[in-house]
């Protein structure tokens, strides 16, 4: 018997599928095939975005792009001016606040070391670590390995506690009329050690010049010279004075006393200017004299009347 030409297909029948289910396979793999490419192209936008936001939070923190990258921050000294100029003040509070030795008062700063623009300070100011590197002025490299030089300037100078100069008489400011009523003054130099920026620094006030005012509208007399005691009376000196009226008169007196300082046992560097220190003022007591005949001489009678001196005492 031969066999049927269309027995192939007969057996393949099993296998075909439906128009319809082969339409429906065929739009679910296409509607795969648009989910696979959404969820591609979902994925590409977030990677886009991770990349744009790693790149973004990358320049943020080098600071890619801008100033910021080339800023340097460091120590600087609180107390201490842009000029470099030192704040006794500020210097005061630093030895009673930063008690460890080697620590100083300081403050954070940037700059920028291509740029001339001084140093931004920012934060407040504290006490550093001893081994904290401080820099006074952070544009010029070799003053990180320096320590910078403490400056005392004339307005700290006139702040300082300078005693001032004594007045003091040869009869206790009893004076006669038109007679020369001797006063002086006491002439000391003083000097005061304290701590800046980390370094002994000393400061000395020298008196040279000494102003008088005898309080009865003369003009007032300056002179270099302190004066001295004298035993003789009436006698003029180069700070005595002749009232022409009796009666009380404040005295007063003002001491110039030019400054200097010394760092680390170093030469004295003088200050320019001079700082005023006034004294107490005293009182002048003048009284007009009177003549007296006596019989008796001084040396018969030592004790007779106008014999002795009554100003100057042995």
């Amino acid at each position: 018997m031969l066999a049927s030409p269309v027995g192939p297909a007969v057996a393949d029948k099993s296998e075909s599928k439906d128009p319809a289910d082969l339409n429906w396979e065929r739009s679910t793999q296409a509607r795969g095939f648009d989910v696979q490419v959404q969820e591609a192209q979902k994925n590409a936008v977030q990677k886009s975005v991770e990349d744009v936001v790693q790149t973004t939070v990358q320049e943020v923190s080098t600071g890619s792009g801008d100033t910021e990258s080339n800023q340097v921050e460091v120590l600087t000294p609180y107390c201490m001016t842009q000029e470099g100029i030192g704040m006794l003040d500020c210097f005061a509070v630093e030895s009673n606040i930063c008690t460890s030795p080697g620590s100083q008062y300081v403050v954070r700063s940037i700059y920028l070391p291509d740029s001339s623009e001084a140093a931004t300070r920012i934060g407040d100011p504290f006490c550093s670590e001893p081994s904290d590197p401080v820099v006074s002025d952070p544009a010029v490299e070799e003053e990180a390995e320096a320590p910078p030089m403490p400056v005392v300037t004339l307005a700290d100078f006139r702040r300082l506690d300078i005693s001032p100069s004594q007045i003091e008489s040869d009869s206790g400011g009893f004076g006669l009329i038109r007679a020369n009523t001797n006063f002086y003054a006491t002439e000391e130099s003083q000097t005061l050690n304290t701590t800046m920026l980390g370094q002994a620094v000393a400061i000395q006030a020298v008196p040279v010049r000494w102003t008088w005012d005898y309080g009865d509208g003369s003009e007032p007399l300056s002179n270099p010279y302190p004066g001295g005691p004298q035993r003789e009376f009436n006698q003029e000196t180069t700070t005595s004075h002749a009232y022409q009226d009796t009666g009380e008169f404040p005295v007063s007196l003002t001491t110039s006393y030019r400054g200097q300082f010394s760092v680390n046992g170093g030469p004295w560097i003088a200050i320019p200017g001079v700082a005023e220190v006034p004294s107490e003022p005293v009182s002048a007591d003048i009284w007009r004299s009177k003549s007296k005949n006596v019989a008796e001489n001084c040396v018969e009678n030592p004790d007779g009347w106008a014999c002795g001196d009554p100003f100057v005492e042995d």
